[in-house]
């Protein structure tokens, strides 16, 4: 029996938020990272599907108020990579998190699709 080989489309984020703090692999870009890697732990608003908060450690008591009477619940934690990320900046999110104990960001992702023109 061969192995079967999954293809990267089948391995693709398939909702909007999944790409939320996905790596983006370019030739270009060589990772950039000092020291050991920092785990981030991603919880999303429940009130605002554009609000998320990394902490450096799954301790929900380190927290912020979240806004508008919303609540914080869990949604991914990943390994820093030293790579670019999909709305999510690890450099930044290192600096906050050492200052305030965490690090609030907004991710939007169009998900609309564009046809093309008739005329060109």
């Amino acid at each position: 029996m061969g192995s079967q080989k999954r293809s990267i489309a089948e391995d693709a984020p398939t909702e909007p938020r999944d790409w939320v703090a996905a790596v983006e692999v370019r030739p270009d870009k060589r990772p950039l990272m000092r020291g050991a890697p920092v785990t981030f732990f991603v919880y999303a608003a429940s009130n605002d599907s554009t609000l998320y908060v990394a902490l450096d450690k799954n301790d929900e008591t380190l927290l912020p108020a979240c806004p508008k009477k919303g609540r914080w619940e869990f949604f991914k934690n990943f390994s820093e990579s030293g790579r670019p990320r999909i709305g999510f900046d690890e450099a930044a999110a290192k600096k906050d998190i050492k200052n305030n104990g965490y690090h609030t960001f907004r991710v939007k992702i169009d998900t609309s699709e564009v046809t093309a023109r008739k005329s060109a």
